[in-house]
């Protein structure tokens, strides 16, 4: 089996109105809504892989509702930090690495690179150079070097 995440981000106002009522029991407006958001994205995804669309067995849509519950994000943030523009500046690339003032504390993932799920392999080769001390990504690159060398030996 093969699962696929879609995250996006939407306009929290939109689902405001129903930010007080219960988790899974918002009514059917907000279902609704839900739906039809969730599978324009669908929609897309099977335009840009068209072979998925006999495929899909089971779908599950969430909002930013779903996760403040869920993960008790503040406006219903998917994960990590607010990723507006100020997030990008220069200031905030200075301020955001992996070593802390806290011996021993490294902080790794998304948050200390850029979003997403690249940015959090980034910042965990990121970490890892800073606790290593050395450049980690130039270990990769020689060592997939070495490989395709014994590879074509083969």
């Amino acid at each position: 089996k093969t699962t696929l995440t879609i995250i996006t981000l939407t306009n929290y106002d939109w689902f405001e109105k129903w930010e007080n009522k219960p988790c899974q029991r918002r009514g059917d407006d907000y279902e609704a809504l839900k739906k039809t958001l969730g599978w324009k994205l669908i929609d897309q995804v099977i335009e840009l892989y068209p072979k998925i669309k006999d495929h899909i067995d089971y779908v599950n849509i969430g909002s930013p509702l779903s996760n403040s519950f869920y993960i008790g994000s503040n406006k219903g943030e998917p994960y990590g930090l607010n990723h507006d523009i100020a997030r990008f500046s220069l200031h905030n690339f200075s301020e955001l690495r992996p070593k802390t003032d806290i011996s021993g504390l490294f902080l790794t993932g998304q948050d200390v690179c850029s979003c997403g799920f690249v940015g959090a392999l980034y910042g965990g080769l990121i970490c890892a150079q800073q606790i290593l001390g050395r450049n980690v990504m130039n270990d990769l690159i020689k060592l997939n070097k070495n490989i395709v060398i014994k590879e074509k030996k083969l």
